[in-house]
């Protein structure tokens, strides 16, 4: 039996406008559809995770004011274990107004936390790390998130547990310092971007004096596919876009899934990458994540 997949982060509730085209300012428009579901980069890539056939977990913190049993519900739909996280009791749920244009698929996002907090040090250090062969980070709350990562290296240092530490950077510049942490370091294009790295090949080199010898980096480059570096070389896939891109939300989140589900189950890296983006590439063919499920290798 294949042990939990933890992923810690962020948790919020979307609502989602399907629209014609992006409105004008100052007008107004109907929507062809709309839906609600749950969001946040982490625990998005736990649906991916769970529908792909994974067990996981979804570890950050709740709200138990609005929008709770929806979210609730949610997480017990795709078997993701909350049991975890920390409840606020007078907290709001954040929340992010995404706007989808049917005519390209991209996605316009609108995100408000008002007063939920992050996840702490002190809540994370109370789990049984024995029961996690992979644990992912998001790299948010960079100075918590720090001693959460220390924590779990040190446990595997003491008990020599192979628990695989994996982290994303997605565009908080001040999370850079979290790669040198992780076994696997997801960067994505926007992260790049603030350090002025003009491509996945620029990106490999330059976050390769960021991290141990021994670690891998994976650069997301959209439409350009991923590139990978580890000790083994240089790897790349392309991107795998459907015949007609329907909704990009998710994208990269569904990407480190798939890349997630595919190394975990013993794939090598090169193989992983490339059905990663496979994935990837299927996602955004349809609506949601629930079409997943008809993924085949």
């Amino acid at each position: 039996m294949f042990q939990k997949i933890l992923c810690v982060g962020l948790n919020c509730f979307d609502i989602i406008q399907i629209c014609n085209s992006y409105p004008i300012e100052d007008s107004e428009q109907r929507s062809i559809e709309y839906r609600m579901q749950r969001g946040g980069n982490a625990s998005n890539s736990s649906t991916v995770l769970s529908l792909l056939g994974s067990t996981c977990e979804f570890m950050g913190t709740l709200s138990k004011k609005t929008f709770w049993e929806f979210i609730q519900k949610d997480f017990e739909k795709y078997c993701i274990d909350i049991s975890g996280c920390k409840i606020y009791y007078e907290s709001q749920f954040p929340v992010s107004t995404i706007i989808i244009n049917s005519q390209n698929g991209s996605r316009t996002i609108v995100h408000s936390n008002k007063d939920l907090p992050e996840l702490d040090y002190e809540h994370f250090k109370n789990i049984d790390l024995t029961n996690y062969s992979w644990i992912h980070f998001e790299g948010r709350n960079v100075s918590e998130v720090s001693k959460m990562m220390l924590s779990v290296n040190d446990y595997k240092n003491v008990s020599e547990l192979p628990i695989t530490v994996s982290v994303e950077l997605e565009k908080r510049k001040e999370s850079l310092c979290l790669a040198a942490l992780a076994d696997i370091v997801f960067v994505g294009k926007e992260f790049s971007k603030n350090y002025n790295w003009d491509g996945m090949k620029t990106t490999l080199i330059e976050m390769r004096k960021h991290v141990k010898p021994s670690s891998t980096v994976i650069s997301l480059w959209d439409k350009q596919g991923a590139m990978a570096s580890s000790p083994e070389g240089i790897f790349s896939a392309p991107a795998y876009p459907p015949a007609t891109v329907v909704d990009t939300l998710g994208a990269g989140d569904t990407f480190i899934g798939g890349f997630i589900h595919s190394m975990s189950r013993g794939k090598d890296l090169n193989e992983s990458l490339h059905l990663a983006c496979k994935i990837a590439g299927f996602k955004v063919g349809t609506y949601g994540y629930d079409e997943l499920k008809n993924f085949k290798e």
